[in-house]
């Protein structure tokens, strides 16, 4: 409330998926984890599809053999199948952990220290970040096995795909939160920042936070997972720091929401000149991905649904616009969807200026040009909300300066760019000791490949494979992870096949994207087969049954659910606290 670039070559292009992230470095947006019932789900809808020979294929591939698509389509379908039985495995594990829940107390192995001692012989692992890629590896964890401490200055997980709609007030902040702790009450965290990681030593060292409160103090680590994320770029344009709002964390949210109203209250006062008026009710999104066409939505319905009731004589004076670099909104959807989404954003009201540039932003109004500096002008404007652009983290950033491996790939693969840290096949981190630091998410890409989509799809199913390698005891030293002797998974390794890590592999399931007045837009698959798109009510009404199915707990689908009713019913909330 959980930027791209381009897929690796055997898949589709990523995945601005089920509406939520963005899209190469320009666009920011989030996406939801897709497994489990989902994956049997495409999986059914994909044999259902071979078997009427119906399949859409992708742009990409509609040269492709029918033979080459039906390979395609096994393996999606055997990777989706291989999902379901990873999930199963979860799911045991999950409920194992119940009475720990319920007692309040901690369930390790027979025996063993809490998380965090690491006195038994269990690997110490150390995980930064509670976005997707950290909140996946909470989830699936086995502490009887791995030793595992959480380190962030945030103690919760955000439902990222819903800041659109909390910084409306269609959800409160509060439904799509979820306490570290209650995500899996056998590990252990500690609210702090990490400052510096010493890979030869295997020590990071944390600031508590808030800062101040009490001394930097140091943690040892056999496996380090950097799950960082990025942060918002201004993309070198001049006056997007000081001036913008951005939608990365609820504290945007919350802020956006404020201004909104405050905007309004601040139009509706005596003595004001037509022109002030229309300005403060000028609302500029910068950024056609998800992200800033779902937060058009929800502007939308706000607007239209709430504030027009409470301010008839200032609804007329409402403008709505979205300004994007390229030719066309939401890029990586097929292209009926990206004009049907252009639609209902125009019949809505909303101007759409495609192909088009900011150049600079000031307090007031937002300059703009044509993608060849040409046909300039300014808008002028009471909110700008920016949502084109990420940067990497300063610890990541370091990290390319310990590690000279990163440096190299950097100035191969990236032209210098030290945003991401390049990963092998298994997510450790190239040049890391030993396999000792692994990154996860948005703050990594592989090395000598395409990379992956940065959503939060994609670092959800990167901390279930974590998660994972660590729970079987897979020997992340060597060069290609192998379990480790006395393993407990090694029966069912020989049974599966895996005595040797499998790479990982993303899984695209499709994306979605709500454009506002119930209308959203779906693009269904398995991989990089193409099983179904819709538009309009019938997409709005899966984007929500996703929505609700996904939330990370049962506490935030009744949460949200009733949200969503009382929304409706009663209208969204107009104080401003």
């Amino acid at each position: 409330m959980y930027s791209g670039i381009t897929a690796p070559k055997a898949r589709r292009l990523p995945v601005e998926s089920w509406g939520f992230r963005s899209v190469p470095p320009p666009c920011q947006h989030r996406q939801p984890l897709i497994t489990g019932a989902h994956a049997v789900l495409a999986t059914a809808l994909c044999v259902k599809a071979c078997k009427s020979f119906r399949l859409q294929k992708p742009r990409k591939f509609r040269q492709r053999s029918a033979k080459t698509l039906r390979k395609a389509l096994t393996d999606d379908i055997s990777q989706a199948v291989d999902e379901v039985g990873n999930t199963l495995e979860d799911a045991v594990l999950h409920f194992s952990r119940l009475p720990a829940w319920m007692s309040g107390r901690e369930s390790t192995a027979e025996g063993s220290p809490p998380a965090g001692d690491g006195s038994d012989g269990r690997r110490k692992v150390v995980v930064l970040g509670t976005g997707w890629a950290a909140h996946a590896i909470a989830k699936i964890i086995d502490v009887s096995k791995v030793d595992v401490i959480v380190v962030s200055p945030r103690n919760y997980f955000i439902f990222t795909p819903m800041l659109a709609a909390a910084s409306v007030g269609t959800v409160e902040y509060r439904s799509i939160l979820e306490h570290i702790r209650s995500s899996n009450p056998t590990i252990g965290y500690c609210q702090g920042t990490c400052q510096h990681v010493d890979a030869e030593a295997q020590t990071v060292l944390v600031r508590p936070f808030p800062e101040g409160a009490d001394q930097d103090f140091t943690l040892s680590y056999d496996v380090l997972v950097v799950a960082v994320g990025l942060r918002p770029s201004s993309l070198g344009v001049p006056g997007v720091d000081e001036h913008c709002f951005f939608l990365k964390n609820i504290d945007d949210a919350r802020r956006l929401r404020k201004r909104v109203t405050l905007n309004f209250e601040a139009a509706d006062l005596p003595g004001k000149s037509h022109e002030e008026r229309q300005r403060l009710l000028t609302f500029v999104i910068v950024g056609g991905g998800p992200t800033g066409c779902e937060f058009c939505g929800e502007l939308s319905d706000f607007v239209r649904n709430d504030l027009r009731r409470f301010y008839p004589k200032l609804a007329p004076l409402v403008r709505i616009v979205i300004v994007h670099r390229g030719a066309t909104l939401i890029p990586d959807f097929g292209e009926s969807l990206q004009d049907a989404a252009r639609e209902f954003l125009e019949t809505q009201g909303i101007e759409v200026m495609t192909t088009t540039k900011v150049v600079e932003v000031e307090k007031k109004q937002v300059h703009v040009a044509s993608k060849d500096g040409s046909d300039q002008k300014t808008l002028p404007c009471g909110l700008v909300v920016w949502a084109a652009g990420q940067i990497g983290q300063d610890l990541v950033r370091d990290l390319h300066k310990t590690l000279p491996r990163q440096k190299e790939l950097a100035e191969a693969e990236a032209g210098g760019n030290d945003s991401q840290l390049f990963v092998d096949e298994w997510l450790r981190v190239c040049g890391a000791p030993s396999g000792s630091i692994i990154a996860l998410g948005d703050c990594a890409r592989p090395a000598g490949t395409a990379q992956f989509p940065n959503t939060a799809q994609v670092a959800a199913q990167q901390g279930a494979f974590v998660a994972r390698l660590l729970n079987r005891q897979y020997d992340l030293a060597q060069p290609h992870p192998v379990l480790q002797e006395g393993a407990a998974f090694m029966p069912m390794a020989l049974f599966r096949g895996q005595t040797e890590a499998p790479a990982f592999r993303f899984l695209d399931l499709g994306r979605l994207a709500y454009l506002g007045e119930s209308k959203a837009v779906a693009e269904l698959g398995v991989g990089e087969t193409t099983v179904s798109r819709a538009q309009g009510l019938a997409a709005f009404v899966l984007w929500r049954s996703v929505y609700i199915v996904k939330q990370v707990s049962f506490r935030n689908r009744v949460l949200v659910l009733f949200d969503w009713i009382k929304s409706r019913v009663f209208g969204r909330d107009l104080t401003r606290i």
